[in-house]
């Protein structure tokens, strides 16, 4: 997908101002929309940003938390040397992003949905990996509790990224599908 540099910094602003307004709450609650950071991510590779845009959507993610760590303790307790594992997490979608945007015509729909299943996947087990490693909040548990314990969140964690990439996915091809039939 080629896009002007115009395009390309309202993408980034856009994708920007839905995380920043999402970011307050992982899973969602009823005054809350869920966090939209894996989608976004996910969609900065999939339409093509730069990897200085990628760094751009990183310092505003850390922005965003620093701020709320300011004024919601849950918030502050995810600030640990665990967090710097959302660099290669965010790193990783952003790249299937980018290898899915190259071959997007090569999948069909069922096929893009198992790749995407698989790098939201890849990124739940490389972030929990580091807040495992790194939180230093965990004690003494062990690998296998510490996996029972996070299980639990894996579903929500694939919900709140499907409820922002479906209707993006749906926009796309409803698109692509009018520009096929105009030409």
């Amino acid at each position: 997908m080629s896009l002007s540099l115009k395009h390309r910094l309202w993408i980034l602003v856009a994708l920007a101002a839905v995380m920043a307004a999402t970011r307050m709450s992982h899973f969602g609650t009823s005054a809350l929309l869920p966090d939209a950071s894996l989608a976004v991510f996910l969609l900065a590779g999939v339409l093509g940003l730069s990897s200085a845009c990628l760094g751009v959507l990183m310092a505003a993610a850390f922005g965003i938390d620093v701020l709320s760590a300011q004024t919601a303790t849950a918030a502050g307790w995810c600030m640990t040397p665990a967090y710097f594992g959302l660099i290669p997490t965010y790193a990783m979608l952003w790249g299937a992003g980018r290898w899915l945007a190259r071959r997007h015509a090569d999948f069909p729909a069922a096929m893009t949905a198992a790749l995407v299943l698989a790098a939201i996947s890849a990124a739940f087990v490389v972030s929990n990996a580091f807040w495992y490693a790194w939180s230093g909040t965990l004690g003494d548990m062990g690998v296998v509790a510490y996996t029972l314990a996070v299980a639990k969140y894996f579903p929500p964690y694939l919900g709140s990224a499907a409820l922002y990439l479906v209707p993006a996915w749906l926009a796309f091809r409803l698109t692509h599908g009018r520009h096929a039939t105009a030409n």
